[in-house]
């Protein structure tokens, strides 16, 4: 259950659901075509990594760098983006519960709560992390619920498609032309981000499935409930288009249950990169120290973004620029695994032509986050530093190097085909002997 809820923290987190608002305002009802899409792609991606990571298929001698740059891409990303959640779930506290307690403050709480979890047993932890996480996603899922409730006689969900959605596509949409496509997959394949965690605990495809799942169904419901009570225009132009969405159900109660899916998500997701960093640097400490790995992770990361919050970069241009560095490298090192997957599917003579959608939606994904770029150096840097860390983690983790080399994989598919027809041709060429038995029993002779 590890990595479901690592896979199902990170989702949640508020930077998602902003995507999910901006995707509803962006794209009206198409955009739920493309949450399916993204989710489909999310699938497909997940069993190339299964398949190409367990060395069961293989595309080029080097497969492992591609790895290496998703590892070097995960941890970067979900490190600045823990300081956009922070900042957000700062402002939450102050704005919707506590209004004399001051942004930074309650940023510096939640991060302080988070290290501290890191520090207790393993059960009362994984308690303390899978409790706040479902909460966070009940809340979530209970307040698209609500909005969805009729709220006039004759209209509600799902009766009347026509009428409430008209038109379908927004028309900011038709006029912003093939970027405002482009922005629209970007929104789709953001909100499934970090669908390929559970795979760095168990490497198995199906690991991935359930937090996918559970995403698009709550993902659904919410921009349905969005359009229901919501202008396209509105929900584009708002910053927190989750809690505008909200505050039309139970009087205005709903943005409290919505303020603790943000408070909680954050927790919960901070919980999840300390816990997903110390698992894999377990793997290089004496056995002695691997108990303290989750808590040492969780004191270096912890202080990083404290440092970066004490900056006040949760507000700056400068993290936006450096979030979308670290996502293009993401999406682009899952448009590169789609790319693999392609090539050794070929090679091993298997159906891989729809898998060029998922490696194209992934490309345009990674192609949008170069758009916008307000600190050109920062992005650079970022991109290079990052791609001398895929490749240095790719050919040093030992996961990564117990692959079979392409030439012995080869081999062994030949010689599994030769055997085969060396076999069927042995039982092709043996003689049919008759039974004595049947020799002896046929006494009746025609004349």
């Amino acid at each position: 259950m590890s990595g479901i809820f690592t896979s199902l923290a990170v989702m949640m987190s508020p930077r998602g659901l902003e995507a999910a608002g901006h995707g509803a305002g962006l794209g009206g009802a198409a955009f739920l075509g493309i949450l399916v899409l993204a989710a489909l792609s999310a699938i497909c991606t997940a069993r190339s990594m299964d398949k190409l990571s367990s060395g069961e298929l293989r595309a080029t001698p080097v497969d492992r760098v591609a790895f290496g740059f998703l590892d070097a891409a995960r941890f970067f990303t979900l490190t600045v983006l823990a300081v956009s959640w922070l900042g957000i779930a700062g402002y939450a506290v102050n704005e919707i519960f506590i209004t004399s307690f001051p942004n930074l403050g309650a940023s510096f709480t939640i991060l302080a709560l988070a290290v501290w979890a890191c520090f207790l047993s393993k059960k009362y932890a994984g308690d303390l992390f899978g409790g706040t996480l479902t909460l966070a996603f009940l809340f979530f899922v209970y307040v698209s619920v609500m909005v969805n409730q009729p709220v006039t006689g004759g209209m509600g969900y799902p009766t009347e498609l026509p009428g409430m959605f008209a038109p379908l596509m927004p028309a900011g949409l038709a006029a912003a032309g093939p970027i405002g496509w482009m922005q629209l997959i970007f929104l789709g394949v953001f909100a499934f981000i970090g669908f390929d965690l559970p795979l760095v605990y168990e490497n198995k495809g199906s690991r991935a499935f359930p937090a996918i799942l559970l995403v698009l169904v709550a993902l659904g419901l919410f921009v349905w409930a969005a359009l229901l009570v919501a202008s396209p225009d509105d929900l584009l132009n708002s910053t927190v288009p989750h809690l505008a969405v909200a505050a039309q159900v139970l009087e205005g109660k709903g943005t409290l249950l919505m303020g603790g899916t943000i408070v909680f998500a954050t927790f919960a997701g901070l919980c999840a990169l300390f816990r997903l960093f110390g698992y894999k640097v377990r793997g290089v400490l004496a056995e002695d120290y691997s108990s303290y790995a989750v808590g040492g992770a969780a004191v270096f990361l912890g202080a990083i973004i404290a440092i970066m919050l004490a900056k006040g970069w949760a507000g700056k241009d400068e993290l936006e620029s450096l979030i979308s560095a670290g996502l293009c490298f993401w999406f682009g090192s899952y448009a590169l695994i789609d790319l693999l997957g392609i090539i050794a599917m070929r090679r091993a003579r298997r159906f891989y032509l729809p898998r060029f959608l998922t490696l194209g939606l992934h490309a345009v994904a990674a192609a949008v986050c170069c758009l916008h770029i307000e600190f050109l150096n920062y992005f650079l840097y970022t991109i290079g530093c990052l791609a001398v860390a895929g490749i240095a983690l790719g050919f040093t983790m030992k996961e990564y190097c117990d692959y079979p080399p392409l030439e012995e994989v080869e081999s062994e598919e030949d010689s599994e085909d030769s055997s085969g027809s060396e076999e069927g041709e042995e039982v092709q060429s043996e003689p049919v002997e008759d039974d004595p038995e049947d020799e002896e029993l046929n006494i009746v002779s025609y004349k």
